[in-house]
């Protein structure tokens, strides 16, 4: 699986570290780093601002950044609803328009009917890599929503063996372990996290060790758990020096571990479950998040 990293501004030399790097277009004017680079239309970030969906300003952006992959513009629903038609016409737009570059289509959390519409939409294009995203990871902390997330990615998942899946957002050691059988994922979690005291440890996912009182769900990292850490940074060849109390520091540790670690997951393997199955499941369950609405 490739882990590829969000990156918001320059305060931050993740490139340093030589691994793929994702930006959102709307913060970049250029590219200053070797990096294999991913670029997202920041369709969701401009929904959130109340902005318009500008196509053709997005157009030309993709059209000078050196990148080597570029998501579509596209407009996050909630789950279970239809596929926007501007979805598919701005795929269209783009995948015709900047032919020399590579452009993934992002298919969301849809109702069944509009779901098998955008996977065979653009199968028929031929394309070799398809995200899933829109809901990942915020609908996950929702009890009500994990298991309707987790069926519709298997559903992608089944109905486009051959191909290249991208999950947006959902790079964290727990989150990788929900679709560990996509081709990769993207996160900023290593930064966030840092940012409020917390490191990830290899194995064992995220623990605090600022100065504030915990006053959320996460343990303090026990000293065991630290020479856990201290001794993975060291077999690895970390390249600076392990300093927690920095949250540059801990971002670049914690960017580290989340490319030369995996984690540890106790939970039974769930079953393989057929199309009319899955197509069952995703059925109640929308239904069932329907009544929740009204």
């Amino acid at each position: 699986m490739k882990i590829i990293l969000g990156i918001p501004d320059l305060r931050l030399p993740i490139w340093d570290l030589g691994i793929p790097v994702m930006i959102n277009q709307l913060s970049w004017e250029k590219i200053p780093w070797n990096n294999e680079t991913w670029v997202d239309s920041g369709g969701y970030q401009i929904l959130m601002r109340g902005l318009s969906l500008n196509l053709e300003a997005v157009y030309k952006k993709y059209l000078y950044l050196n990148a080597n992959v570029f998501m579509s513009l596209d407009k996050p629903v909630s789950p279970c609803s239809s596929v926007p038609k501007e979805n598919f016409s701005n795929f269209e737009y783009l995948y015709h328009k900047l032919d020399s570059k590579e452009i993934i289509p992002v298919v969301h959390a849809y109702k069944l009917e509009d779901l098998k519409k955008a996977i065979d939409f653009y199968k028929s294009y031929g394309v070799r890599k398809i995200a899933y995203g829109g809901i990942v990871p915020p609908t996950m902390g929702q009890k009500g929503s994990r298991s309707l997330v987790k069926h519709i990615y298997k559903f992608i998942r089944k109905s486009l063996e051959s191909r290249w899946i991208h999950v947006l957002g959902a790079g964290s050691p727990y989150m990788r372990k929900v679709f560990h059988d996509a081709e990769s994922v993207d996160t900023s979690t290593y930064r966030i996290k840092a940012i409020h005291g917390m490191i990830i440890i290899p194995g064992k996912g995220e623990r605090y060790v600022g100065e504030r009182k915990i006053v959320w769900r996460v343990k303090r990292a026990s000293e065991e758990e630290l020479e856990t850490l201290y001794s993975f940074l060291d077999s690895t060849y970390f390249p600076f020096k392990p300093d927690l109390t920095h949250w540059k520091t801990r971002s670049m540790i914690n960017a580290w571990v989340l490319i030369n670690s995996s984690y540890e997951n106790k939970k039974v393997q769930e079953a393989d479950l057929t199309f009319n199955e899955l197509e069952a499941k995703i059925g109640e369950e929308c239904d069932k998040l329907s009544r929740t609405l009204l």
